[in-house]
């Protein structure tokens, strides 16, 4: 009979399995984001192979990444523009109201945080964007509709995809080493909430890639 040391399905084995599949899909993730258009595919990819890969036990969660990839690479270009544009403008509005709070010009500080607070919708929408994609078919502003939906129809879980999203890309921008474990961290993180969302809208049997979500 064989040692539980050297049966890859017990033991220490499957753990270290998913820590390779955590350091592999991040890594996968950064490099398929870098031509900053396909952010939005990889995105979705990553979520796929986090929740129906890692959590779902899947043997080899980077071919889902890819096929997924693959798939949502037409859609997720749009989208991923549209939303980089509305992140861009945020961006502008929040330094500007930076200047003028650290100038003491009275009551910017007040104005600020009602912007930040505001921003959250837009910034959650962003986080169920590609999640979203990765789970049912869209039209680009189909699922920028969507997304608002699911942002503020599941504010709770809104609030704690965004504050994980805040975390990770603060923690890449500052350090750059985190990249190889954060990205897909945050994504399972995600699935957790979001999984139990999209629960709602798919069949009971098990789901197919790519289920209709537009006009629900």
């Amino acid at each position: 009979m064989a040692s539980p040391l050297f049966d890859p399905e017990r033991g220490i084995w499957p753990w270290l399995c998913r820590l390779v599949d955590l350091l592999s899909l991040s890594l996968l993730w950064a490099f398929c984001s870098l031509p900053v258009v396909t952010l939005g595919a990889a995105t979705a990819a990553l979520y796929d192979a986090a929740a129906r890969g890692i959590r779902g036990g899947d043997r080899s969660p980077w071919k889902r990444f890819l096929r997924t990839f693959r798939r949502e690479l037409g859609v997720s270009a749009v989208v991923t523009v549209l939303w980089g544009a509305v992140l861009a403008a945020l961006l502008a509005i929040l330094q500007l109201l930076w200047r003028m709070q650290a100038a003491d010009a009275k009551g910017e500080a007040v104005l600020l945080v009602a912007f930040c607070v505001a921003s959250l919708l837009p910034l959650g929408a962003m986080c169920w964007s590609f999640p979203l994609l990765s789970r049912f078919t869209f039209r680009p502003m189909g699922l920028v509709t969507a997304s608002l939906r699911f942002a503020i129809g599941y504010l709770p879980y809104t609030l704690a995809v965004v504050v994980v999203a805040a975390l990770a890309a603060v923690s890449i921008w500052m350090l750059w080493l985190p990249v190889m474990v954060m990205p897909c961290a945050a994504a399972l993180f995600w699935s957790l909430p979001m999984e139990r969302a999209f629960r709602k809208y798919m069949p009971e049997t098990a789901p197919k890639d790519g289920d209709s979500l537009e006009g629900s």
